[in-house]
C-alpha cells in the first residue's frame, strides 16, 4: 500500500529534464586538413560533472589526438576534478601554458595558453588512434553555460585523408572560440491532469486489494 502511494505521489508530479549541452563552432585551423571536430559539454550524463565527448566527425579525416586544452571562468583542478571516462590514459596537466607534454603543443596556432590543458594517449602511435574520448569535471557550484567554457583546443598527429597509401602524417593544432547552447528535445513526462488521473486508478486497486484481505 505504502509503495503504491508513493508511486501515485510520484505520477502526481509533472517533471521535466532539461538538459544543457554547449556545442563548438567555427574551428580555426593551422593545416589544410580540416577535420570535422566533434565536441559537446553537458552537464547531465554524469551526476555531479560536465561531461565533454570529444570526437572526430565521420565525414573527415583520419586523425590521433594527442591534446587537449580549454579555457573556462572556473578554477578547476585537473589533477583533483577530472575524471577520465575513456581508456586513453590522460597525462602532462598544466594550466595556463600551450604545452601538453612531449611533442604535444600549441605553439604557433594561439598565441595565449589556454587555462587548462593535458595529454590524450601517446606520441607516436601507429595503431589504436583517439578518435574520440570523454572526461567529467567536477561542477561544484558552476551552472553551464557559454560563459564557463569559452574555448577549446586540439593538438593531433597522423592526419590525412589517403591512410591507405601511408599518408597519414599530418599534424595540427586546430581550436574553436565560438561555444553555443543546444537545447535537447524534454524526456516526454504525463500531464498533470494524466498523472492525477493515473495515480487515482492506482489508489483505487489499493483500496480494493486492502479491502480483499
Amino acid at each position: 500500500m505504502i509503495k503504491t502511494l508513493i508511486a501515485a505521489a510520484l505520477l502526481s508530479l509533472s517533471l521535466s529534464s532539461h538538459a544543457t549541452v554547449i556545442t563548438f563552432s567555427d574551428w580555426q585551423y593551422s593545416s589544410g586538413d580540416h577535420i570535422d571536430w566533434q565536441i559537446s559539454i553537458d552537464d547531465e550524463s554524469h551526476s555531479g560533472y560536465f561531461t565533454f565527448n570529444i570526437s572526430i566527425g565521420t565525414a573527415n579525416l583520419t586523425g590521433d589526438i594527442l591534446g587537449f586544452a580549454f579555457d573556462s571562468s572556473a578554477d578547476f583542478n585537473l589533477n583533483t576534478d577530472l575524471v577520465n571516462f575513456s581508456a586513453y590514459e590522460f597525462s602532462s596537466f598544466g594550466s595556463d601554458s600551450l604545452r601538453c607534454g612531449s611533442g604535444c603543443n600549441f605553439n604557433g596556432a594561439v598565441s595565449n595558453g589556454f587555462d587548462y590543458i593535458f595529454k590524450v594517449g601517446q606520441q607516436g602511435s601507429s595503431s589504436d588512434y583517439v578518435s574520440q574520448f570523454s572526461f567529467g569535471l567536477e561542477k561544484g557550484a558552476f551552472t553551464l553555460d557559454e560563459n564557463l567554457f569559452t574555448r577549446v583546443g586540439i593538438r593531433a598527429q597522423s592526419v590525412g585523408s589517403n591512410c591507405t597509401n601511408s599518408n597519414c602524417n599530418g599534424s595540427v593544432k586546430d581550436f574553436s572560440e565560438n561555444p553555443g547552447t543546444v537545447t535537447p528535445e524534454p524526456t516526454p513526462v504525463p500531464e498533470p491532469g494524466t498523472a492525477i488521473l493515473l495515480g487515482s486508478v492506482l489508489l483505487g486497486f489499493a483500496a480494493r486489494k486492502t479491502m480483499n484481505h
